[in-house]
């Protein structure tokens, strides 16, 4: 069976041999538009390429702005309630110079990670805290903190954490007993 064959008025002239699929093409494109008119055999006269060609469906512009606004208040949502835990942690964690300021959040970490399950600690400002650098490479970081427990218990706690810098990581860790 061969394929059914088109010609197109376009620009004054006539165009084609075309398939139904370049017209489709070139429709969805823009190159004609649904006034563009087209003949193929068995029509009795030009009939406009809108009343021929396949319509593609127009998306649901409503639909769309829907979705992204649920995207966007998922992750404001997301960024307001877990934002500054995530950001302490990847403080406490990844912290690597060599200054009061990065073995205070180290020594933060060391302290989180020992926590019972279920406990909480909200730390006091690093400004309250007794941070002693000796040797440029060990360090002792006081830190207070409210101390929950997982019954709710809240108490003042303070904590002493022993660091030795690793140069070849180039981050605190916990010092060797």
């Amino acid at each position: 069976m061969q394929a059914e064959v088109f010609f197109i008025y376009h620009n004054g002239e006539q165009r084609g041999p075309f398939t139904a699929a370049q017209l489709n093409h070139w429709h969805r494109c823009g190159f004609i538009d649904d006034e563009t008119l087209c003949w193929r055999e068995g029509l009795e006269q030009w009939q406009p390429v809108g009343q021929i060609v396949l319509r593609r469906k127009r998306r649901n512009r409503r639909l769309f702005w829907y979705i992204l606004l649920g995207i966007v208040v998922a992750i404001t949502f997301f960024v307001k309630f877990f934002g500054p835990s995530i950001a302490e942690w990847w403080r406490e964690h990844t912290r690597g110079d060599l200054t009061a300021e990065d073995a205070w959040w180290r020594a933060r970490g060391l302290v989180r990670d020992q926590l019972p399950r279920g406990a909480e600690v909200q730390f006091d400002p690093f400004s309250s805290a007794r941070i002693t650098i000796q040797e440029k490479v060990n360090a002792n970081v006081v830190l207070g903190g409210t101390f929950t427990d997982s019954s709710g218990k809240a108490e003042h706690s303070a904590w002493s954490v022993a660091l030795r810098y690793d140069e070849s990581r180039g981050n605190w860790a916990a010092a060797g007993k």
